[in-house]
């Protein structure tokens, strides 16, 4: 009985970092723990890596094609505007102050 081979893991080697600016560091903490909700399906080919710094929201990316950067991307913007139409709706903490 042959040994079983398991298919080499893809290089993450395409790599990007988007800086968001928020009005407040609050607003980019709550934006972070609200994207970092959903996890990647598929850590061996894409990972997305969430943090804070001051008022900036920073997402790492890194994936093992430009074409799946291109994807990974889009759908994380298109959460992040949907995160901050909400921010606006409904934050009242910055509309009093």
């Amino acid at each position: 009985m042959a040994a079983a081979t398991t298919p080499a893991t893809p290089a993450l080697n395409e790599r990007l970092t988007i800086q968001i600016p928020f009005p407040s560091s609050r607003l980019a903490a709550v934006a972070a723990s609200v994207l970092d909700v959903d996890k990647d399906l598929k850590p061996e080919v894409s990972r997305r890596f969430i943090r804070t710094q001051d008022n900036m929201l920073i997402l790492d990316f890194q994936t093992s094609t430009l074409k799946l950067l291109r994807t990974v991307v889009n759908s994380s913007m298109e959460m992040v505007q949907m995160v901050v139409n909400t921010m606006d709706a409904f934050d009242t903490e910055q509309q009093d102050a």
